[in-house]
């Protein structure tokens, strides 16, 4: 073996320094990613014909591996890392040859693009990309980035590194917005270098903060990258958690897991929300202590105010904390009182089914026992007294078809139940109140009855919603009800 190292192992070496050496040559991400990959897989192929590349592989045909066969070990349980002791024979790394392995690649590539490319169309999910290009595009054009940074420098501005630490904030808001790379790079590139510059930052400093923060798009949703990733994830997850289902003596990977061998674009948003906020509070953070310890390259600068308004700290906290927080939480109160919630009435054609148990119980031994090593004795114990007051009552019921008066009847319950204001309109009225309460904060010496005619126009908002829209009120109908009251509210805004 060469240096000492399992002819596996050295591959992937040359496989990282190869893409490392791609990354860092200055040319574009995917050409460099493709290129590693050609060259490295050229590497390991010539050194594997070569002789110099050697796998260390268990003997399957010694006694040793017999007898574990034999004991009731399955197969893929064996491995170098189980069974140390076990005698192993020297393969190469491509057993068959590297021109079938190379073969074999390019048959997946092919049928990934006939899958994934070809067939994008009538992949839904792929729309969401299009959806975030014309959310970036519309924050460039309508200068939303420009105002947002300004405001952010001018929060900011006063801290050592303030500029610095708003460039963060507005990369992380951007990414949230736009998921593109490129268009938070170029837009940040365009409106903060030269400010930055302009007032003594370390240009190392600057164009470092707006590249960093460019990078937030990839992983603070919603993000292209996790979108397309998701696409392709999915599959190869269900995959996989079959193949291992089976492996371990199971049906399906529902049986094996519990639950849906499924993996989203939503759960990966999911998952990449924290990681992304605590990367740009990483970021900033880092920013704020460089200026610390070198105030020249990172000084603090006063962009100065656009509102010639003396805001007292009174009138502050009154409009931008506890106006806020008092409509915010008037409406948690009232939908936990049930005024405001969902007013969906809809009967399904049939009834609800019975529950089953928790873990599905009618399974091999082989099953029986990689299920309770996965989910634990308990839990497996859990499911058979689950299955057993099931049996007791009769098995899981089934779902019957409902008759006219049965649904019917499960109308008018439905009605009963639902809230007097729906969610929806509750939303939009405590935005618009939001506001309203941040524009008097800002200008508190203005004339004030705008605002208290906008906050008149809202509850006659809710009052239309809560005394005249029912529950089968359609939507246009629902629209022209609140139609005046809401053109105040907008006029008052």
């Amino acid at each position: 073996m060469l240096f000492g190292l399992d002819g596996v192992e050295i591959g992937l070496l040359i496989v990282f320094l190869c893409l490392f050496g791609g990354i860092l040559s200055g040319f574009p991400v995917a050409f460099a990613i493709g290129g590693s990959a050609v060259i490295s897989f050229g590497i390991v192929a010539g050194l594997d014909s070569a002789g110099w590349l050697i796998h260390q592989a268990i003997d399957t045909g010694s006694a040793e591996y017999a007898a574990l066969i034999a004991e009731g070990v399955r197969p893929d349980k064996i491995s170098v890392f189980t069974y140390p002791e076990l005698s192993r024979v020297g393969l190469p790394v491509f057993p068959q040859g590297w021109e079938t392995a190379l073969d074999r690649n390019v048959s997946f590539v092919v049928n990934r693009m006939n899958e994934r490319v070809l067939a994008g169309q009538s992949i839904e999910t792929l729309l969401a990309v299009l959806m975030f290009v014309l959310m970036g595009i519309t924050l460039e054009r309508s200068k939303i980035a420009n105002d947002l940074l300004l405001t952010m420098a001018r929060v900011f501005g006063p801290l050592p590194g303030g500029l610095a630490v708003s460039i963060v904030v507005v990369g992380a808001f951007l990414a949230a917005s736009t998921g593109i790379v490129g268009a938070t790079v170029v837009t940040m590139g365009l409106l903060a270098l030269p400010t930055m510059l302009r007032n003594n930052y370390s240009p190392e400093l600057a164009t470092g903060v707006i590249a960093a923060s460019g990078t937030l798009g990839q992983i603070i949703p919603p993000s292209i990258v996790i979108v397309l990733l998701g696409t392709l994830a999915g599959d190869l997850y269900a995959a996989a958690q079959e193949e291992r289902a089976s492996s371990v003596g199971c049906s399906d990977a529902l049986t094996y897991l519990g639950e849906p061998a499924v993996v989203s674009v939503g759960t990966l948003f999911q998952a990449a929300l924290l990681p992304g906020i605590m990367l740009a509070v990483l970021y900033a953070g880092y920013a704020f202590c460089y200026a610390l310890l070198n105030p020249s390259k990172a000084p603090a600068v006063e962009m100065g105010s656009t509102n010639s308004e003396v805001i007292t700290r009174n009138e502050a906290l009154t409009w931008f904390i506890a106006a806020p927080a008092a409509l915010i939480g008037g409406m948690m109160v009232l939908s936990s009182i049930g005024l405001i919630g969902n007013q969906s009435v809809a009967v399904d054609s049939f009834s609800q089914a019975g529950e089953t148990a928790s873990l599905r119980t009618s399974v091999s031994p082989d099953c029986q026992a990689a299920m309770i090593e996965l989910h634990g004795q308990e839990a497996w114990d859990a499911a058979l007294a689950e299955q057993a007051a099931i049996n007791e009552a009769g098995g899981v019921a089934k779902a019957t078809q409902l008759t006219e008066d049965q649904r019917a009847a499960q109308l008018e319950i439905n009605i009963a139940n639902a809230a007097p204001v729906g969610t929806g309109i509750a939303i939009v009225m405590v935005l618009l109140g939001l506001v309203l309460a941040t524009a008097r904060g800002i200008s508190p010496t203005s004339d004030p009855r705008p605002l208290w005619i906008g906050f008149a126009a809202i509850a006659a908002v809710f009052l239309v919603d809560a005394l005249f829209v029912s529950p089968l009120t359609s939507p246009g109908f629902t629209f022209l009800m609140i139609l005046l009251p809401l053109i105040v509210v907008l006029w008052a805004t």
